[in-house]
């Protein structure tokens, strides 16, 4: 019988305790018994793909005037090295990710994919072969995926009709919705697709249990502990 619990997903790993988007993270995550990781994958000037949330870089590191307002896709990789990503971090690549990320489960999330052109091909690649889930708010930009252990997903900040459903279905294997939009109709409705449904960002106890009492199959959490251990105590 499968295991009714989600999965637990590390959003930008462990988050609440560590820089986000940082290896530091990744490995908190990893201690605090997350199932996976959730990273968001943007491209540098000269072509390296990292690991990076925002836009610019101002929120996230301590870049300076001159390069604090720039689009991230418009600094090379040796500049936002350069740059404290908070404790002492560095924005990682996703080379140093894939290196580091052991059997953890892999959720890529194409950040702001118009800015990229090509990047969906350039992140299986990077995969060769590696298990992974490709994802987006941009269905243009994950529609075309299609290659051997890659999973696609669609990220929803609304919960979706039943045509964008039935579209979602044609390329899509996991929908993934802000969990305040999230409903047993709409778990049913997904499922009902052959597709498989989860939420993001729960950190809180309440939320969580009604998400468990809704079926998700994974949970994507800053809070990778608490979520694990009100999963124990809902057994």
């Amino acid at each position: 019988m499968p295991d009714p619990m989600p999965a637990v997903i590390a959003h930008r790993g462990a988050s609440a305790d560590a820089p986000e988007n940082t290896l530091a993270a990744v490995e908190e995550a990893r201690r605090q018994g997350a199932d996976g990781i959730e990273v968001d994958v943007q491209r540098t000037a000269d072509g390296v793909l990292v690991l990076h949330h925002d836009a610019t870089p101002r929120r996230t590191t301590d870049a300076g005037p001159a390069l604090a307002d720039r689009l991230l896709g418009s600094l090379t990789s040796t500049e936002l090295r350069t740059l404290d990503a908070g404790a002492g971090e560095r924005i990682p690549t996703l080379a140093e990710l894939l290196d580091t990320a052991g059997d953890l489960e892999l959720f890529l999330e194409l950040k702001d994919p118009w800015l990229y052109p090509g990047i969906a091909a350039e992140v299986v690649a990077a995969l060769a072969g590696r298990p992974a889930v490709v994802m987006s708010f941009d269905a243009s930009a994950v529609r075309p995926v299609d290659a051997p252990g890659v999973t696609v997903g669609q990220l929803l900040a609304a919960a979706p009709d039943a045509a964008l459903l039935d579209d979602i279905a044609t390329y899509a294997q996991l929908v993934t919705v802000d969990y305040r939009a999230m409903t047993a109709d709409l778990v049913a409705a997904i499922r009902d697709r052959w597709m498989s449904p989860g939420v993001f960002t729960v950190n809180e106890g309440a939320t969580m249990r009604r998400m468990v009492d809704l079926g998700m199959d994974r949970v994507i959490t800053d809070r990778p502990a608490m979520v694990r251990d009100l999963l124990v105590g809902h057994r």
